[in-house]
């Protein structure tokens, strides 16, 4: 007899096998019955509401979840993720942030559903935990890249056929988007006051200004993976101090980064004339 999680038996399973245990079913048309069970009644008997309840809407209602579990632990994927993730001895730095637990265990049930944008979060999770679309995406896009770092195999398995670990990127916020092309304005203006000589520019002032597009140009000569030292320039060609030399090379590498290291580039070897485009 089937039992309930406190041990007791199944109600309904407890009637059905006491009418068929009875002498009154010993006589009953057993193919008629089954027909009943395709349908509901209002005047029915008991026994046969407890049986369809529990022999077809059951497991009807867990039909899918049973189905995609089994397809699940098919391909290597586990049973039960939901308690992997909570209790697993390897999860635990993934529980310091609830909202993020969630998101993964959201993610795993939405990859075996098939759910083809793992980074886009339902509303009523952006509301329990007071999160922007874009802010819960990027929550989610951290919450799958740190399932990944601690636990590539799980990650693989549960998570990767919807999502590879590549491909864990979340969307771009517009305002972000905006900030960025201003920065990058300001920073090339900037670049371009300092590097690109007026015409009949005094001689002190050109001599100081071919100084910063060599400090520069060593910048970016850094970042195409040359071996040039910046503050050794700077320090040389500003007659400064090595600690000043560093500072200054350090607001400039932020200059060029906001920039583009190409674009910067371009300005240095084309820095003698007169102006620059902008």
């Amino acid at each position: 007899m089937p039992t309930t999680r406190s041990g007791q038996p199944v109600r309904e399973m407890v009637l059905a096998c006491d009418h068929l245990a009875s002498s009154e079913a010993q006589s009953e048309d057993t193919a008629a019955w089954a027909l009943e069970l395709r349908r509901e009644g209002r005047s029915e008997p008991a026994w046969l509401r407890a049986t369809r309840a529990q022999l077809v809407h059951y497991p009807l209602r867990h039909l899918e979840e049973r189905t995609r579990r089994a397809d699940a632990v098919r391909r290597g994927a586990s049973a039960r993720p939901d308690r992997d993730l909570r209790q697993a001895a390897w999860a635990a730095p993934l529980r310091d942030d609830p909202a993020s637990l969630d998101m993964l265990i959201l993610a795993v049930f939405r990859t075996r559903r098939r759910v083809p944008d793992l980074l886009q979060v339902p509303d009523d999770l952006q509301k329990r935990y007071k999160l922007t679309p874009v802010e819960a995406s990027r929550r989610m896009s951290t919450a799958l890249t740190a399932l990944h770092k601690v636990n590539p195999g799980f990650f693989a398995a549960n998570i990767d056929d919807a999502i590879p670990s590549r491909d864990i990127k979340p969307p771009i916020d517009p305002q972000e988007r905006h900030t960025t092309a201003v920065g990058q304005i300001h920073a090339r203006r900037s670049l371009a006051r300092l590097l690109t000589s007026p015409a009949n520019e005094p001689a002190p002032c050109a001599a100081r200004r071919r100084a910063y597009q060599h400090i520069v140009a060593a910048i970016c000569a850094i970042a195409t993976g040359q071996s040039v030292a910046p503050a050794t320039v700077a320090a040389r060609e500003l007659d400064i101090t090595p600690k000043k030399a560093e500072r200054l090379v350090r607001r400039l590498a932020v200059l060029v980064s906001k920039a583009g290291v190409d674009w910067t580039d371009h300005l240095t070897e084309a820095a003698p004339a007169a102006a620059v485009a902008q």
